[in-house]
């Protein structure tokens, strides 16, 4: 819980940020050491000599990876894996502490990006590119890759004896051990999240506009410092078998006596996403829901107890699809990552445990922040009924709760 004296320091710090370094450019934290810096670049630099490379490379449109090594907002990156520094091309006047000489771009990022290969001798190079498909842990959702295919191809043209290989999987899972600095973002990022479902419990009434609902919770996470992530979130009686996944304010829609709330508030913080999941029931919870209810969080315990770090997700998967047999119930899986976004692995209850090709490597299982308990609460506007928050459905950071049917 964030009190008044801790919401008037993070005033003062978002007012004193710095200014954008253009009228243009967004603002994004910075708030990682050099020394972070060098951590990550060094990851970057021996996965991709491990893997053969002579360079990974960031190309425009793949903002996430460059920024996880910039910084920046919007810049691409030529990193040697001989233990050169790298080359980074950024827009006009965007500078910070890591990247202190970027190369200015205006709106063509090809002829920039090709003459950086070039001015490193890449000419005949096997070159990695970050983001010309989905990888392992990173960019999961993202099947036909992330970069600016048009600046790519004018690269390649301007290289035709370099050879241009996908690379995802290099700064994927530099990207997937974290350092201390970025366990700590996540930590404050989850506290920016759970404070906005504390403020989401506050509001949500019967009667109360969904998109004041949602205007409320965003104005929390934003005046905490988060940068902008969309609130999504569900809102139908509980018995409604297809609900509306709603990523913007649903003008017009009211909210309901024994409407069920399921959310994901996701909060931003030093570019680290951590997300938060606490259904909300503007009513008292149905009796057939209770024992369900009750094996989701022996299902969620138990599962925070068995995920640890060398553990397959395979073997995890089986653990919890195996976990309500006794109770004449069907269990199972939805894992995904956060951190930078769009994180892996993405497990969900399709996947068949060992079985799965999803899960065959071993990964390392963690989780960040913290998870939140059932509290039942009154304060219903409909008589004899109460407001209740159900068990959670996703630890913070990095993975969901089982799911119990």
């Amino acid at each position: 819980m964030i009190g008044e004296q801790e919401l008037e320091q993070y005033h003062e710090l978002m007012h004193g940020r710095p200014k954008p370094a253009q009228r243009t450019t967004v603002w994004i934290s910075n708030r990682y050491s050099v020394a972070e810096r060098d951590r990550r670049w060094n990851a970057v630099k021996e996965l991709g000599r491990k893997a053969g490379f002579d360079c990974i490379f960031v190309p425009v449109g793949n903002g996430l990876d460059a920024r996880y090594l910039t910084e920046l907002r919007n810049s691409a990156v030529a990193m040697p894996t001989d233990g050169r520094d790298p080359i980074v091309i950024a827009d006009r006047g965007a500078v910070n502490e890591w990247v202190t000489s970027p190369r200015d771009t205006g709106r063509l990022w090809g002829p920039s990006m090709a003459e950086a290969l070039k001015d490193l001798g890449l000419e005949h190079a096997r070159i990695g590119v970050v983001g010309l498909s989905a990888g392992r842990v990173s960019h999961v959702r993202a099947p036909d890759g992330v970069v600016n295919h048009v600046a790519f191809d004018y690269v390649r043209q301007q290289l035709p004896n370099a050879t241009f290989e996908d690379a995802t999987d290099v700064v994927g899972f530099a990207r997937y051990v974290k350092g201390d600095e970025e366990v700590t973002a996540l930590r404050r990022a989850s506290a920016f999240a759970e404070a906005a479902i504390d403020e989401m419990i506050e509001v949500a009434k019967p009667g109360v506009d969904a998109a004041v609902l949602y205007a409320k919770v965003m104005e929390k996470l934003l005046t905490l410092g988060s940068e902008y992530y969309y609130l999504a979130f569900y809102v139908d009686p509980i018995d409604v078998g297809e609900t509306v996944r709603y990523t913007s304010p649903p003008i017009g829609k009211r909210l309901q006596t024994n409407d069920l709330i399921t959310n994901e508030v996701s909060a931003v913080w030093g570019g680290q996403v951590a997300q938060e999941d606490q259904p909300i029931l503007l009513g008292r919870v149905p009796e057939a829901w209770k024992p369900v209810i009750e094996l989701q969080r022996e299902a969620f315990e138990a599962g925070l107890e068995y995920m640890t770090p060398g553990r397959p997700f395979g073997e995890f998967i089986d653990f919890i699809n195996g976990f309500g047999a006794k109770r004449g119930l069907r269990t199972g899986t939805l894992i995904h990552g956060r951190g930078y976004g769009d994180d892996g692995p993405l497990v969900t209850p399709r996947d068949l445990g060992m079985t799965s090709a999803t899960c065959h490597s071993r990964k390392t299982a963690s989780l960040c922040g913290s998870r939140r308990p059932t509290r039942p609460m009154e304060g219903s506007d409909s008589p004899g009924a109460a407001t209740s928050s159900l068990p959670t459905k996703a630890a913070s950071c990095s993975s969901s709760a089982p799911t119990a049917w």
